[in-house]
């Protein structure tokens, strides 16, 4: 008798860790989505790639970029002292635009695509470890911190292949 409440309070411990991390998981993705500077219906996790999420619009975001991307992978700074060009996302070029939340210690890298005038793309998150997210048994540093300006850049540079990958293939 005494192993079977034991077996079963078990299966119980065991259930309530796999709740918990799914709730974990599911507030993480809402705070990132509160973080974005426009709505989008839901992220999804985009498989083989940690710490990027996928969007899709029913419409066209105007929200003006950071950065433009072409497809080679060069990023250009989109207004600087001249007006821009375009006010209108063309649809061989990825507009970028980086949100930094430095009380959650968290950048965000959203890249936008445009197919058929409705847009989509991809977010990139860097979080630094916090008591709530992260594995505080390891080595991090702070994303948010600006001294640390080249890691970050660094760190996007690598993260962002899959946007330029789908522009190529939208293009093609």
């Amino acid at each position: 008798m005494n192993r079977v409440l034991f077996f079963i309070s078990m299966v119980f411990a065991l259930c309530s860790c796999a709740v918990q991390r799914a709730t974990t998981d599911e507030e993480f993705v809402r705070d990132v989505q509160k973080d974005l500077p426009f709505k989008v219906n839901e992220l999804k996790a985009v498989s083989g790639h940690d710490n990027t999420y996928s969007f899709r619009s029913d419409g066209y975001i105007g929200l003006l970029p950071d950065y433009e991307v072409d497809s080679e992978g060069a990023c250009m700074i989109y207004q600087t002292t001249f007006a821009p060009t375009h006010y209108t996302q063309p649809s061989n070029i990825i507009w970028r635009n980086i949100v930094i939340n430095r009380k959650a210690k968290r950048v965000l890298c959203i890249d936008r695509l445009i197919q058929n005038g409705r847009t989509f793309g991809y977010v990139y998150v860097l979080q630094s470890e916090t008591a709530r997210y992260g594995d505080s048994g390891t080595f991090h540093w702070d994303v948010s911190d600006p001294k640390l300006l080249l890691n970050v850049s660094d760190a996007i540079e690598g993260m962002s292949e899959l946007s330029v990958e789908t522009l190529n293939t939208l293009t093609k």
